[in-house]
């Protein structure tokens, strides 16, 4: 009898207190991940079919919020919070020295920015400061109409959207160097970032791992790039999409002479999946 209550609780009490969710949002598949303090709870990937997302944005909205909903609801996560990150293809970065505003758009500060859309694009821009750089702040611009889609599908799916981070912010988070290289490995496009006291100074971005060669080839321009103002490294910090083949790093690794060191605190199991993103995702809740 008293199981009989408990099957009959749980899905009350999942709706009447709902359980954050953290999101890594990609084309090819939606990575989840709930935690229990410092530990994992539950982690779990949902494939997409073709067509549904292009370039971090959604294609089909309502095919997309049910299949997303649906998918919680049999996992036990009914009208959960929703805290997701958008893959690196779908911002812009930009580090901003000195005192910043929390928001900026007005059309000459976005001029200031050389953002890549038309001038006419409606565009969110957000800043958020670096804690391992006084005085600096990451800018993170999206276009707001991705923004909105985003929003519509998770109210569709009957959840609820709290946050929602780019790519390249969650990996600074997983970093410890004030200085040296961070690569992020998404499945549609990979980007390279160049850190100075703990900032963002230049950013990169380069082809995905599926073109080996070619992300082989631009990486290294990018490095002998940097000779002339500091020795080749020997070692550089790699963040891997969690949407990506659990073989990721070690396939990048045999290319190239330096040391790939993976950052990945939540990591669940060799075999599944790279949680390095979502772990800068909830990073700002675990560090409270």
């Amino acid at each position: 009898m008293l199981s009989l209550y408990e099957e009959r609780l749980g899905p009350l009490q999942a709706w009447l207190f709902p359980q954050r969710v953290y999101l890594e949002l990609q084309d090819q598949a939606i990575t989840a991940m709930v935690l229990s303090g410092r530990g994992l709870s539950w982690v779990d990937q949902l494939s997409l079919p073709p067509g549904l997302c292009s370039g971090g944005r959604p294609v089909s909205g309502s095919a997309l919020a049910d299949l997303l909903g649906d998918w919680l609801v049999q996992c036990g996560y009914p009208g959960a919070r929703i805290w997701a990150v958008l893959p690196g293809s779908a911002c812009e970065l930009r580090l901003l020295q000195g005192s910043a505003p929390e928001r900026m758009a007005m059309p000459k500060e976005l001029e200031a920015l050389r953002l890549p859309w038309p001038p006419e694009t409606a565009v969110d821009l957000l800043s958020c400061p670096l804690p391992s750089s006084p005085g600096s702040r990451v800018s993170v611009a999206v276009e707001s109409a991705l923004l909105e889609d985003w929003i519509e599908v998770f109210a569709d799916a009957g959840l609820g959207l709290d946050a929602l981070e780019a790519a390249p912010v969650c990996a600074l988070r997983c970093v410890e160097g004030q200085k040296g290289w961070l690569l992020g490995l998404e499945p549609e496009q990979s980007w390279l970032l160049r850190l100075e006291r703990g900032a963002p100074i230049w950013q990169w971005r380069l082809p995905p791992l599926e073109e080996l060669e070619a992300l082989q080839s631009e990486l290294n321009q990018c490095l002998s790039y940097w000779q002339s103002q500091a020795p080749q490294p020997r070692s550089m910090d790699v963040v891997v999409s969690a949407a990506l083949p659990a073989s990721a790093l070690e396939t990048l690794q045999s290319c190239l002479p330096l040391e790939l060191n993976g950052l990945d605190p939540l990591r669940s199991d060799p075999a599944q999946w790279s949680l390095g993103l979502l772990w800068g995702l909830a990073a700002v809740e675990l560090e409270r």
